[in-house]
């Protein structure tokens, strides 16, 4: 199935045309037999669950002094495995103002029994503002059937909450039904499938007698999306029905509450200029950091890191909104990274160079959807900064960011300039430069199958960041033990450097010299070893045979290794992997390996490139075969073999 990222305007009006019908979602505890009886999905052979119905029932109501908003949920799951069995821990989160109640919960199995959920076995947390029900079916086993429904109450009737479609297992059928009073229009659209339109039915609300009309959306046979290697959002690829109040009218009153981008980037402009500030402290720092000789580059350049080094970056979690004033986060000389990034703003206008808000939404965020003016999509603001012709992003959360990068997260498509007009949208610039990581290592093999090593690493732009941010969890010394552990397993180090911590923007460089114990099998005459290059394969990450969404690196990378392998006295090369390689040009894809050996060394160069930030559904088989073959030619054997004569 292929998805799409495109959205379709559907307003729950009274003049929508429909076309589906409806499919049957059975109740509570009525599960057909042939749904009992299934032993393996044909849709999904290796599934170890299937939601054979995941349904969401949503009304707008009316009480004696509020409207509000109830969402009644039925989820029934087919287990088919003994991996499937985790289905059974259930958790489902909410906002703490808002009330979750109703749960049933059963299992029933193969024989048709049912073991029912205790009220006492459901158990309620709360962290931050959001609270949990947690609960465990009882009796799972494989062949069993769960099911659960709950009802969640909410005051919060402006943005409804979305509902995806798709889960993290095969979904049969997914169907949402919305019901609201006459009073209220809000515009649905939905993204990643652009085939449905919603089935139109005239309801009597039981508790006004009114006239109601409820709208329903069903999508059927919906394949898994889970997290998987280099991907961004979940949500950014499943099917998903998003709400946005338009207006609300009466016999009394008639509001309009959609707004257009260029209103609300004016009202984000005025909030964010109520946070910044002409105080004297900032005035004093701008004559601190920079100098009049200096060009405009230069001047951003230092602001820049002033603010990243000496404001602490508050470890919460990311948003766009505001609290603190620019000039209170410079004397507490800590904030959260869009006050930084704002107080960046505020004191790059004070030295005479424009600078705007831009807000946009991370990776792990999701994608910014145009379509849906509204502000809460964002969750970091950063610095747009315009001089002449020349455009810079920045962000001053990360102490390891150098100047010309952004962190990793805010690699996305598109933000919003808050600026002095109507606002803009400008596209986010992709890092052009291929990220590598260098290995250059001279070793030397004894009889025993100890391997002694020097070792040198270079990082480069994105891995020296990414190596840095390592080194700042933990400590160097624990970096290059982990290091060298992940490849060589129980290496002992003997000396140890790091170059350029705190030379942020140019290479990192680790030295070391070490020895592992049993590098290699000593067998008789013979003496077997594998690539003992420091970037070697193990596994391919990239496991199941098909993929529903694109891969999506942050950043294009490459790795080289340059290894010379000093041999033991007295063996010669029996064996030794082929030269070879893989050349992509279409897909940027480039694997090299190259060997050679004299009486006494042997010599391997290895080379891998990425030189694209994305890959398609459509190409995701033949990466995930240049994977396999990086695998398999890193598997080649070195075998050694004893001259005859020698003890």
């Amino acid at each position: 199935m292929k998805l799409y990222l495109k959205s379709l305007c559907i307003g729950l009006l009274i003049s929508l045309s429909l076309n589906l019908t409806a499919q049957k979602i059975s109740d509570f505890g009525d599960v057909p037999r042939e749904d009992l009886a299934m032993t393996e999905f044909p849709e999904d052979p290796e599934a170890d669950v299937v939601y054979l119905f995941d349904s969401g029932d949503l009304n707008l109501r009316k009480g004696n002094s509020k409207f509000f908003v109830t969402v009644e949920r039925h989820v029934r799951i087919k287990i088919l495995s003994e991996a499937g069995k985790a289905y059974a821990n259930v958790r489902i989160p909410y906002w703490h103002e808002d009330k979750l109640d109703g749960i049933r919960a059963q299992t029933i199995l193969p024989s048709g029994e049912k073991l029912k959920l205790k009220k006492t076995d459901i158990y309620k947390q709360q962290i931050k503002n959001t609270a949990y029900k947690t609960f465990t079916f009882p009796g799972v086993e494989v062949g069993a059937v769960i099911e659960y429904k709950y009802k969640l109450e909410t005051a919060y009737i402006r943005y409804l909450e979305p509902w995806y479609f798709h889960n993290s297992a095969y979904t049969r059928v997914s169907r949402y039904s919305v019901t609201v009073i006459p009073y209220f229009q809000y515009s649905a659209f939905m993204l990643n499938d652009h085939r449905n339109q919603p089935e139109k039915q005239e309801v009597r609300d039981p508790y006004t007698k009114e006239n109601l009309t409820r709208f329903t959306w069903t999508l059927n046979h919906l394949p898994p999306i889970r997290k998987e290697p280099y991907m961004r959002s979940l949500n950014d690829y499943r099917a998903a029905l998003h709400f946005q109040i338009k207006q609300y009218s009466s016999l009394s009153q008639h509001l309009d509450f959609i707004k257009d981008w260029p209103t609300l980037a004016k009202e984000a402009r005025e909030k964010y200029n109520h946070r910044m500030s002409r105080n004297k402290k900032l005035k004093t720092v701008i004559d601190r950091v920079i100098a009049d000789s200096m060009d405009n580059e230069m001047k951003i350049r230092r602001i820049y890191e002033f603010v990243r080094d000496s404001i602490q970056t508050e470890k919460t979690y990311l948003r766009s909104y505001v609290e603190t004033h620019t000039h209170e986060v410079l004397k507490a000389s800590k904030g959260r990274a869009s006050e930084k990034n704002l107080l960046l703003v505020n004191l790059l206008n004070l030295a005479g160079i424009e600078s705007h808000p831009l807000l946009i939404s991370t990776r792990k965020n999701g994608r910014l959807i145009e379509l849906h003016p509204r502000l809460n999509q964002f969750n970091l603001v950063l610095a747009y900064v315009k001089d002449a012709e020349k455009v810079y992003v920045l962000d001053t959360r990360n102490p390891f960011c150098h100047f010309n990068l952004l962190p990793v997260e805010d690699i996305v498509e598109k933000g919003l300039v808050v600026d002095k007009g109507d606002g803009e949208f400008i596209d986010i610039p992709a890092p052009g430069q291929v990220n590598m990581a260098y290995c250059k290592m001279t070793a030397e093999l004894d009889t025993f199958g100890r391997l002694k090593a020097e070792i040198m690493i270079r990082y480069e732009d994105y891995r020296a960041m990414n190596a840095r941010e390592d080194i700042g969890k933990a400590s160097e010394k624990e970096f290059v033990e982990t290091l060298l552990f992940e490849r060589y397993g129980g290496a002992k180090i003997d000396t140890f450097s790091i170059e350029g911590i705190s030379t942020v923007g140019k290479p990192l460089i680790v030295r070391a010299t070490f020895m592992v114990e049993d590098f290699a099998q000593v067998a008789g005459d013979l003496i077997y070893l594998s690539n003992p290059a420091m970037n070697r394969m193990k596994e391919n990450v990239f496991k199941p045979a098909k993929r529903y969404y694109p891969v999506e690196y942050g950043f294009r990378l490459a790795t080289r290794n340059d290894v010379t392998l000093k041999l033991p006295e007295g063996f010669l090369v029996e064996e030794i992997p082929a030269s070879g390689g893989m050349n992509l040009k279409p897909e940027k894809l480039v694997f090299l390996k190259f060997w050679e050996h004299t009486a006494n060394t042997i010599k391997v160069q290895r080379q891998m490139m990425i030189r694209k930030q994305e890959y398609s559904v459509e190409e995701y088989q033949v990466l995930r075969e240049f994977y396999d073959y990086m695998v398999q030619a890193d598997q080649g054997q070195i075998v050694l073999k004893k001259m005859a004569g020698m003890e």
